[in-house]
């Protein structure tokens, strides 16, 4: 029981001292959090943004980007910014000198993992709550909205985690993160509305987990049924990603 609490209480100490050291150097979390939240802002003020269009498949301009747009932001801080932080510490040695003090190589993983999802559960009701009030309105199922952000952030932590497993640098890994994000971006729906697909590309969109992301929320946001793809999908991502980081993980 102890040494749970001890290592508790060392997590808990690391995530303060990761989100001061953050706050101090914010640079690398303004650009995945203002341009969504902008963004989503913005396009909730214009009226004509929130009438229903047949080209979107019936959802309106801001019911189709705000939740493209919180997936943007999920992506950028769990696939980017994540392996960044953890490969440099793994550089500077950070991860091999706290294998030999209480706290733990996994407190600090665990506490960069929990500032990452805690920052991006801010952004997603920023996101969400702004447009509501600006005459948006909330998604028609909110619970279900919810529950595949949640599924969303820990396939894309999970993914993150790997990259920070597997790519020992920390400019490689967050410029590969990048990549995997235009993707995840694209089949999401970022540049073109996901009602214009065609259905070959919107079978593999779905697959992935910015597609599978997009659906259930798109669906959530309609108050319509979220079949079971959307989260087998999510879930299994996240049990691929956390499975892969466990066993290449290295801290040195």
């Amino acid at each position: 029981m102890s040494t749970g609490t001890g290592t508790g209480t060392v997590t808990r100490a690391l995530f303060v001292n990761e989100a001061r050291l953050m706050s101090r150097t914010p640079a690398a979390i303004i650009f995945p959090i203002l341009f969504p939240v902008i963004g989503a802002i913005v396009i909730a003020a214009i009226p004509a943004a929130r009438q229903p269009l047949e080209p979107f498949g019936g959802f309106s301009v801001a019911q189709t980007y705000i939740p493209v747009l919180v997936i943007f932001a999920l992506t950028s801080l769990a696939l980017t910014v994540m392996p960044q932080i953890v490969g440099s510490y793994r550089e500077l040695g950070v991860l091999k000198r706290l294998r030999t003090t209480p706290a733990s190589p996994g407190a600090l993983l665990t506490a960069v993992v929990g500032l990452m999802a805690a920052v991006s559960t801010v952004v997603t009701l920023i996101m969400v709550l702004v447009p509501a009030a600006l005459g948006v309105g909330l998604p028609g199922n909110t619970a279900v909205f919810a529950l595949m952000t949640v599924l969303s952030m820990l396939a894309f932590l999970a993914l993150g985690a790997m990259l920070a497993a597997v790519i020992p640098s920390s400019r490689v890994a967050s410029g590969i993160g990048s990549a995997v994000s235009v993707v995840m971006w694209f089949f999401a729906g970022l540049w073109f509305p996901r009602a214009q697909f065609p259905d070959w590309l919107l079978v593999i969109a779905d697959l992935t987990p910015g597609g599978a992301a997009a659906r259930g929320m798109l669906d959530a946001t309609l108050g319509a049924a979220v079949g079971w793809q959307p989260i087998a999908v999510l879930v299994g991502w996240t049990l691929l990603g956390v499975a892969v980081a466990v066993r290449t993980f290295r801290w040195e």
